[in-house]
């Protein structure tokens, strides 16, 4: 394996996470909503298009012990960036009450334990596509492994429980480990993809630095909550 590595790290108040659900999570870290519009604009003006008018799931577990929210101005930021907060999860039981108040309701969206992924691909099976996947098109593996032997285009989408290889060209989202399978992977040869996601942890395409030339693959996997894009010779 080469030494060629891409890790991004992000410091900011919290962490939007895909979902094969049509919700994406956005995982408060730190309560700060001083900060936060800031923020917000700076990561959406990355990849408006995937932004604009994106249903929001609140998770609190990183915040639960805090007490007090302020459900109202949290939505008016979410709603000034074109947002749709739809609800909250993994709250404690008097900031549950609070949100429901303001319209946001209690949803346990995406929610899975920790063995569910693990006792899935145990018994997964591999799909196979050797056709084009072109712009419009969406492919799931289904418990298991995703392989596309054919190029996939600008606008297509890739779903797996469990890890992806394409051998062709990689355009379009490619999101692996859809299930909460930290340990899935994406391997392809030529990354040009628009979003890249694994157990929900994503990057989008102004994120990702160009990679040097390679005769080998590229992987793309999770590393302590952090997407590391690599060489393999």
């Amino acid at each position: 394996m080469s030494a060629t590595s891409l890790v991004v790290n992000r410091h900011t108040s919290f962490q939007f996470k895909t979902s094969f659900a049509p919700c994406t999570i956005m995982q408060i870290s730190r309560y700060d909503l001083d900060v936060l519009p800031r923020e917000l604009m700076d990561i959406i003006s990355r990849a408006p298009n995937f932004f604009l008018g994106a249903p929001i799931v609140i998770d609190l577990e990183k915040v639960n012990t805090l007490g007090e929210i302020d459900f109202v101005r949290l939505k008016a930021i979410l709603v000034a960036q074109n947002l749709v907060p739809m609800g909250v999860r993994n709250g404690s039981p008097e900031q549950l009450e609070a949100a429901a108040s303001q319209g946001l309701p209690a949803l346990s969206i995406g929610k899975l334990s920790a063995d569910t992924p693990k006792k899935k691909i145990e018994k997964s099976a591999t799909r196979l596509v050797t056709s084009p996947i072109r712009s419009g098109m969406q492919v799931y593996a289904k418990e298991g492994d995703l392989v596309v032997t054919a190029p996939v285009s600008a606008g297509a989408e890739l779903l797996s429980d469990g890890h992806i290889h394409v051998y062709g060209p990689l355009r379009g989202r490619a999101m692996a480990g859809v299930q909460g399978n930290r340990n899935a992977r994406i391997f392809c040869r030529t990354l040009e993809a628009e979003l890249i996601s694994i157990a929900g942890y994503y990057l989008t395409k102004e994120d990702m630095q160009p990679m040097p030339e390679s005769h080998g693959m590229i992987q793309v996997y999770l590393d302590d909550k952090q997407l590391r894009i690599e060489t393999i010779s």
